[in-house]
């Protein structure tokens, strides 16, 4: 092989490496619960703690919007998964809002980005406060 077709390839092969190493790093900064951005994580619950938000508007929105799928214990119901796993206890209020707002299609879930911002936050109130009971 010339001098300068192996320059070339390993021009390439280090080319490749970079890339490789870059979508690595920045998949593993970004990604948080079912796909969320790491920015998701640092957003805060305007309603935390807030009892009636959880009790009374997030419970009443869940059973309009989340129980068809998602159990009205939030046991999960066919391929819809159980609202009471690990990930969800786990995940941040705002990965949570994030992914109800989002969804992921392909996986069945619709995004609720339709639901006004307040509602959408008392929803993760809801599931915070059955989480954090069980």
């Amino acid at each position: 092989m010339s001098r300068r077709r192996l320059e070339v390839v390993r021009f390439c092969i280090v080319i490749i490496l970079v890339a490789i190493v870059i979508s690595m790093t920045l998949g593993a900064q970004s990604v948080g619960f079912r796909s969320a951005p790491a920015s998701a994580a640092q957003m805060k619950n305007p309603f935390a703690g807030d009892i009636d938000a959880a009790a009374g508007g997030g419970k009443k929105l869940y059973a309009q919007n989340c129980a068809q799928c998602h159990g009205n214990n939030l046991q999960g119901m066919g391929p819809a998964p159980s609202l009471l796993s690990n990930s969800v206890k786990t995940a941040s209020p705002g990965e949570l809002f994030w992914f109800i707002t989002n969804g992921e299609l392909n996986k069945g879930m619709p995004g609720w980005s339709q639901l006004p911002k307040q509602q959408r936050w008392q929803i993760v109130s809801f599931l915070e406060s059955r989480n954090a009971s069980k």
